[in-house]
């Protein structure tokens, strides 16, 4: 029999609480895709000290299965925004994501970021088709753009970027084997790749990694030998807000300009699955957002 699950790492740092983040993407996954289970991937002093937390009620109903690996040992430091006007600097324990191919105790496995926030169901055709690996391959904002022109490719004239925060694969099949293997070379060779296809910044970065892998699988070029999801993945930037939860599938946002910081959208989104880039927004709301799905579950 084959065994389907959704699967999320969360590695906590002295800034983020990644299991509460990842506790309200896998409470949103179970309800929106019911008959899959839901895997946490951490470390034991972060599932240990979870256990200590106010949220742990809900955390204990959120996962099926616990993984307990160790991060990868690599210096990852991210700056983060909450807002235009505040930024911090914090770990991003992100060097092992490739392993997943290893950790996840499922044949088909969706592995999604833990701010990946799933409001609908258009994810779930994958677990009963044929590919071998799925992801993002364009994005959008909340309000529709395009993203900023460094996230639409590597560089000026590089390849097409594409999205790590969402990967459907089947470990049975061995294009799927070989794309995990071609991601971990990226990994290990990261400065050589770097030079090679001509990003910037000094942050690893696990979606550069998948756009480099695939090209080398399409013979580097374009192709379709990785699938793609249907539709744009959408994107709630850093420097936007949530300002509401109204429903369960219902959310407000504050969508920053991007040429006027000075300037916010105030937009509403419905029953849409979203990236939400901003952690802090999430943290802030959590309570707000688990009172609204212990309200819809009564």
């Amino acid at each position: 029999m084959t065994t389907t699950g959704i699967v999320f790492f969360a590695y906590n740092t002295t800034e983020i609480d990644y299991v509460k983040l990842s506790t309200i993407a896998a409470r949103y996954a179970k309800r929106y895709m019911p008959g899959h289970e839901i895997c946490l991937i951490t470390d034991a002093g972060t599932w240990e000290w979870s256990k200590t937390s106010s949220y742990w009620q809900y955390a204990e109903q959120a996962f099926d299965e616990i993984v307990l690996v160790d991060p990868d040992i690599r210096v990852n430091q991210r700056t983060h925004y909450d807002s235009p006007y505040h930024k911090f600097t914090s770990e991003f324990k992100n060097g092992n994501k490739h392993k997943v191919f290893q950790y996840t105790p499922y044949d088909k496995t969706l592995l999604l970021d833990i701010d990946y926030i799933v409001q609908n169901d258009s994810l779930a055709y994958v677990f009963d088709t044929d590919n071998a690996v799925t992801l993002f391959q364009s994005a959008e904002s909340l309000i529709g753009e395009p993203p900023a022109l460094p996230q639409q490719h590597l560089h000026d004239y590089g390849i097409p970027m594409l999205w790590s925060t969402a990967i459907y694969f089947d470990k049975t099949q061995s294009l799927t084997k070989l794309f995990f293997e071609t991601w971990e070379h990226i990994s290990k060779n990261y400065d050589f790749y770097k030079f090679h296809y001509g990003f910037p910044g000094k942050m690893y970065r696990t979606d550069y990694c998948v756009s480099i892998a695939t090209h080398m699988l399409n013979g580097m070029g374009h192709g379709d030998l990785i699938d793609k999801f249907p539709t744009s993945m959408i994107n709630m930037s850093q420097h936007d807000d949530i300002v509401s939860i109204n429903t369960v599938d219902e959310w407000g946002y504050l969508v920053n300009d991007r040429q006027e910081n000075w300037k916010d959208t105030l937009t509403l989104i419905q029953k849409e699955n979203v990236h939400v880039m901003n952690k802090r927004a999430l943290d802030r709301n959590f309570d707000d957002i688990m009172a609204a799905l212990e309200l819809d579950n009564r």
